[in-house]
């Protein structure tokens, strides 16, 4: 009786494991191995408003971090893992006071000083297709390469920007299907 058991559920193991695709499993494996540290600078890429809804979520789940959409380098002294949240907006931009140009270079000091400093990023894509365009997609070129993990709402990945990057680049990705569903990740990797 003892090895029917075993043979059975082993059976149904096997089922399982064929069930879970080879991208799933590595998504799932990925997705529990990545951590980060409080506090976290939580920075726009292109000033959409969607900065401000992830200040929310990190508020919500007691997520230590300091909020700066026009965040710089020295702020990444004070923090030990960094936030960008990619959406541009021509209208956030104009409100900022920077053009386009001011604030890809930004993003690319900013990046380079993570990487001196070894601070994992977190690149958040929350806006869906609305949050796309050419404004967008230059930002998203920029950080996608540099990022420790993506949390990105699946309808902003319809071209699969960014389940291509995280699959060429070997970085970990929380695919969700709406904002409020990036809280889980989010908290994950805080450990929350």
């Amino acid at each position: 009786m003892r090895g029917k058991g075993f043979i059975l559920l082993m059976s149904i193991l096997a089922i399982l494991f064929l069930c879970v695709s080879d991208d799933g499993l590595a998504q799932m494996k990925k997705e529990g191995t990545f951590s980060a540290q409080e506090p976290a600078l939580i920075t726009s890429a292109g000033q959409s408003a969607d900065t401000q809804m992830v200040k929310v979520l990190a508020e919500r789940n007691r997520i230590l971090h300091q909020f700066s959409p026009l965040g710089g380098t020295e702020e990444l002294q004070k923090v030990k893992s960094l936030i960008i949240v990619i959406g541009g907006s021509t209208k956030g931009m104009g409100a900022a006071g920077i053009d386009p140009d001011r604030e890809f270079s930004r993003i690319q000091k900013l990046l380079g000083r993570a990487k001196e400093l070894k601070t994992p990023v977190i690149a958040m894509h929350i806006g869906g297709k609305a949050r796309r365009g050419d404004l967008s997609d230059r930002f998203i070129a920029l950080v996608l390469p540099q990022a420790s993990y993506l949390i990105v709402v699946k309808e902003g990945d319809s071209d699969e920007i960014f389940s291509k990057a995280a699959s060429k680049n070997h970085i970990p990705i929380a695919l969700v299907t709406r904002i409020a569903e990036a809280q889980e990740p989010l908290k994950s990797i805080y450990g929350k």
